[in-house]
């Protein structure tokens, strides 16, 4: 799993929702030629897909892309009971020492997509939320560990979310 080692300050976010790649998330600004990326990817690489890209030496967050689901929920209401889970402001930052050779790391999981009114919820661990790192209308929502298990966009409007749906399919 995606470990965060820390927190930065909020950064700006582009969210893209189209039908070939159902999301598209990105973060701040970057120099490629300066600092590669490193993807993190899960699902089960044949019908699920989401990849995480992350500055291979900072550990700092890039994007977000859910390339492809087919455990798709659509929710009348999806609502966290935020009551005992932490809120914490800015953007994760993640440990990539163990990775510094890699510009893909792979691991197996299941992913499941549920589609609410107006926002998305993207989960690959069953493991029990304690915090959220929120960055404008994104979310990551890591376990005990500190482990990232979901990601949350919110704001989504109603096309951006017959968009997802159909690209979803």
């Amino acid at each position: 799993m995606l470990k965060v080692t820390g927190y930065k300050e909020s950064q700006s976010v582009n969210i893209e929702y189209d039908v070939y790649t159902p999301i598209n998330i990105e973060f701040g600004s970057w120099n490629i030629s300066k600092e590669p990326t490193i993807y993190w990817r899960t699902g089960d690489f044949k019908k699920s897909l989401i990849e995480i890209g992350i500055g291979k030496y900072t550990g700092n967050i890039r994007s977000v892309t859910l390339t492809l689901s087919e455990n798709v929920h659509k929710m009348e209401s999806l609502n966290l009971d935020m009551k005992n889970i932490t809120l914490i402001k800015g953007v994760p930052n993640f440990q990539v020492e163990e990775y510094k050779e890699k510009t893909y790391i792979d691991e197996n999981g299941e992913l499941n997509v549920y589609i609410g009114i107006d926002k998305v919820l993207i989960s690959f661990s069953k493991n029990d939320i304690m915090s959220i790192v929120q960055n404008d209308t994104v979310g990551f929502a890591l376990d005990k560990n500190k482990m990232v298990c979901s990601i949350i966009v919110s704001g989504m409007l109603e096309h951006e979310k017959k968009t997802l749906e159909e690209a979803l399919k």
